[in-house]
């Protein structure tokens, strides 16, 4: 098979070029021929070269590509002799914009099974959609892993992302319309009173109960209006988590942007750094620290690039880690509407690292047989194959 990898953005840390670059390697080494567009090295009037020409697929990552229309108006991604496969690093909620346009071979990878069922339902005219989490590597290869070496390892806790405040997300919802303020708030405390309830869960509860017939509108285009409920409670939950861990008497480091806003009493932050040298950090730490997205089954490849790292991965629960993994043999769970209990939970972890690698070693083992590029890539085929 053929495939073109779009890499259309450079941005959150540089993640989309890790993961376009990772995908191919694993497609070519499963026997396929890759092209890649990069809009860090070719003009966007580059584009035009593929209108034509066949491939097996073409692949972008959030991307923005099924907007993109011809002088005709009709959708570039048409005028290519191939199924488009757009890989949703986020909520569907997000990328409304993209999703609702309708290309004749529009097809979905997403990273959680609730948000394939969302694609299903309020967008039919797109062909199929997988599930898969995205993932990352072993630092320094396969036979770098030394298990003797795991008590020494520098960072005890590590948390790896950005801080946003709270606050600025009331200030941006303040700004909105009365009636939409209101209804995000009703959004948030439903969100807040119950870990469960995903976004698109509160949103059809609001709707039974607005006069205003959301319903029987356009639901996706006012969950996406609501965007900002779900960030809020991401923000607080994620300001919530690291609060706790600073109270933790084991050491604590933050790789990031923006934690010198939040008021901690011993965390050492450090610099944001790119995302493919975030592996590096995982294998320098004994236990690294998630928070999903929202997400309620599906996960963030945060757990499973640190579980490939021989880190212990400590995470909020969704029903396909729970699938998976269990809490302290493989995995560390800990419940978002008790987030204060990570600090006993994390001191008391720490205290014992004999069994503490135990865990590690059992996610490791895991995770390098169910969630490595190679599983990506398979499923890719599958899709295509469809």
């Amino acid at each position: 098979m053929k495939f073109l990898i779009f890499e259309m953005k450079t941005v959150c840390y540089n993640s989309y070029l890790y993961f376009g670059d990772s995908l191919g390697a694993a497609l070519k080494k499963a026997g396929h021929d890759i092209e890649y567009f990069k809009v860090d090295e070719q003009s966007l009037d580059d584009l035009e070269q593929f209108v034509g020409k066949h491939f097996d697929a073409m692949i972008d990552f959030n991307s923005d590509l099924p907007r993109a229309l011809m002088d005709d108006d009709s959708f570039f991604l048409d005028n290519v002799d191939a199924p488009f496969i757009d890989v949703i690093l986020d909520h569907p909620l997000y990328h409304h914009d993209s999703l609702k346009n309708k290309l004749k071979n529009f097809n979905v990878v997403c990273l959680d099974a609730k948000h394939k069922d969302y694609i299903l339902k309020y967008y039919p005219h797109i062909k199929s959609v997988a599930v898969t989490p995205m993932t990352g590597e072993l630092a320094f290869g396969k036979d770098s892993l030394d298990w003797d070496k795991f008590e020494t390892r520098p960072y005890d806790i590590i948390f790896t992302g950005t801080y946003t405040d709270p606050i600025r997300i009331e200030t941006a919802i303040k700004k909105l319309p009365d009636f939409l303020v209101e209804n995000i708030k009703e959004l948030i405390d439903m969100m807040q009173a119950d870990s469960s309830i995903t976004i698109e869960d509160a949103v059809e509860t609001l709707a039974r109960n607005e006069i205003y017939d959301y319903i029987n509108s356009d639901l996706p285009l006012h969950t996406q209006t609501f965007y900002l409920a779900d960030t809020y409670v991401r923000c607080v939950n994620r300001k919530n988590l690291v609060l706790a861990l600073d109270k933790c008497q084991h050491k604590l480091d933050l790789f990031g942007g923006l934690w010198e806003e939040l008021d901690l009493n011993h965390a050492t932050i450090h610099r944001e750094i790119p995302f493919n040298l975030t592996f590096t950090i995982f294998s320098k730490s004994k236990l690294c620290v998630n928070i999903q997205p929202n997400f309620k089954a599906g996960c963030h490849d945060r757990v499973f690039s640190a579980q490939l790292n021989g880190a212990v991965s400590l995470t909020d629960p969704t029903t396909m880690l729970k699938s998976e993994y269990t809490d302290n043999e493989s995995i560390l769970f800990y419940n978002l509407d008790n987030i204060d209990a990570v600090t006993t939970k994390v001191d008391t972890a720490l205290s014992n690292l004999d069994e503490l690698k135990k865990i590690a070693q059992a996610g490791f083992d895991i995770t390098s047989k169910n969630h490595t590029w190679d599983n990506i890539a398979n499923i890719i085929v599958n899709l295509t194959a469809k």
